[in-house]
């Protein structure tokens, strides 16, 4: 951890530059003709945020408003952008194909450039708003609200003094959900996180016996080989289930391994807030 200090004070530094120049007009954001909320954070990974955005549009879905996602797609083999058609992790990203498999009614885009992906998206479809996943320091697009979840670890994109830009600050608040036949059973736990030992530990917060754990690095792509290694690990550390994060096993279609869903707790104050800028009656 100490070794990445350097280049973590240089990633705030050139974020910190970039925020400044986009506050002084000297970089212009793009608006959509849509409104625009983000959810991001200050950390580079572990703050919740594919939860909290899965979260917050199906509370949206809920009261009838249409949503889009527009995301980057991490890790994903196919470098075009355009609509998540099907559950191939491979092909769009864990993340997005995650979201599309919780939200089976909203659309999904993957693609860097997220300004140009949704116009394209608006000229034979419709939304009343897009949620910017991870789009905090996305400052190419404008947003009508930042929604950032202040997790407070990790290493950092941005210093504190960033949270004046942010519009709505949220705890994080993961709530896993574990299956009860897991609850007398003793578990082998693998993630490909960008913090694996914090899953790990809320297992075990949960009541569950781990007694054995492995490691990927973020957005891993699991191979036969992956897979086989696990489960003889698992075997030689008497584990009696293998489980894994939900954004892994998207990528895994072995029914043997359990997938523990997190689902992020949000304040109804702040869906009431998302929910009125998203209303038909705000854009007129």
């Amino acid at each position: 951890m100490i070794l990445l200090k350097p280049l973590e004070l240089l990633w705030r530094g050139v974020n910190r530059l970039r925020r400044t120049l986009y506050r002084r007009g000297i970089l212009k954001s793009r608006r959509l003709p849509r409104p625009v909320i983000s959810v991001g954070n200050l950390a580079a990974g572990g703050a919740g945020k594919t939860p909290a955005v899965i979260a917050i549009a199906r509370a949206l879905t809920e009261r009838g408003l249409t949503v889009t996602i527009l995301t980057r797609g991490y890790g994903r083999a196919d470098t075009e952008a355009g609509l998540v058609t099907s559950l191939d992790a491979g092909r769009f990203g864990d993340e997005p194909v995650l979201i599309k498999s919780k939200l089976q009614t909203v659309h999904v885009i993957v693609g860097s450039k997220r300004y140009d992906n949704a116009i394209r998206f608006l000229t034979n479809n419709d939304c009343d708003l897009f949620i910017l996943d991870d789009g905090f320091q996305h400052l190419q697009l404008a947003r009508d609200l930042d929604v950032v979840i202040d997790a407070g670890h990790g290493v950092m994109r941005e210093g504190r003094s960033a949270l004046a830009d942010a519009g709505l600050v949220i705890r994080r608040n993961l709530r896993l959900v574990v299956p009860q036949e897991l609850a007398a059973q003793r578990v082998f736990a693998f993630a490909g996180l960008a913090d694996n030992d914090q899953f790990f530990a809320a297992l075990r917060e949960n009541g569950l016996t781990v007694v054995a754990t492995r490691g990927f690095r973020d957005h891993h792509r699991y191979t036969a080989a992956d897979i086989s290694a696990i489960k003889k690990a698992a075997l030689d550390a008497g584990a009696e289930a293998i489980v894994t994060t939900e954004k892994d096993k998207v990528k895994i279609d072995d029914r043997g391994i359990i997938a523990i869903a997190a689902e992020m707790i949000i304040e109804p104050w702040v869906i009431e807030a998302v929910a009125r800028l998203g209303s038909r009656d705000s854009r007129d």
